[in-house]
């Protein structure tokens, strides 16, 4: 596995995109976030829903979010889905976990689902195909 190319996908999103990641093991989390940023977006990163709740808030402009399931705290990953629903009903959420879900996550508005451990490349590609969609659509 290498990182891809700084820059590799800008020709994909016009504007710098900004990603969420909500991910309560610190290995994952930065992982994936340096992934992310080597491939051109801007990361926030929180270690469990809660702390994810309370960036949202803030005065970033989440464009994605990706969150584990289960993870400590008050809230898991399907309140935080229920949570940012009811907040951003069109927020692109990409859910994760090693485990299978144990709800329908298509259902719940989730734009897709990776079985740990994922493919840092399929991740990314699915994101700038996602961001591309949205945007063609009209979406934020």
């Amino acid at each position: 596995m290498s990182l891809p190319a700084s820059g590799a996908l800008a020709g994909n999103h016009p504007k710098v995109r900004c990603i969420l990641v909500v991910e309560d093991h610190f290995f994952l989390r930065y992982t994936l976030s340096e992934w992310l940023r080597h491939a051109g977006y801007n990361v926030v990163e929180a270690s469990s829903a809660d702390e994810a709740v309370t960036l949202l808030v803030s005065p970033f402009t989440i464009d994605l979010v990706i969150t584990d399931i289960d993870m400590p705290g008050r809230m898991n990953g399907y309140d935080l889905v229920e949570h940012l629903k009811k907040i951003s009903p069109t927020l692109p959420v990409i859910m994760v976990s090693g485990k299978l879900p144990q709800k329908q996550t298509s259902e719940m508005g989730i734009s897709q689902f990776f079985l740990k451990p994922y493919d840092l490349d399929a991740v990314t590609t699915f994101i700038a195909r996602l961001l591309q969609q949205n945007q063609n659509e009209g979406r934020p």
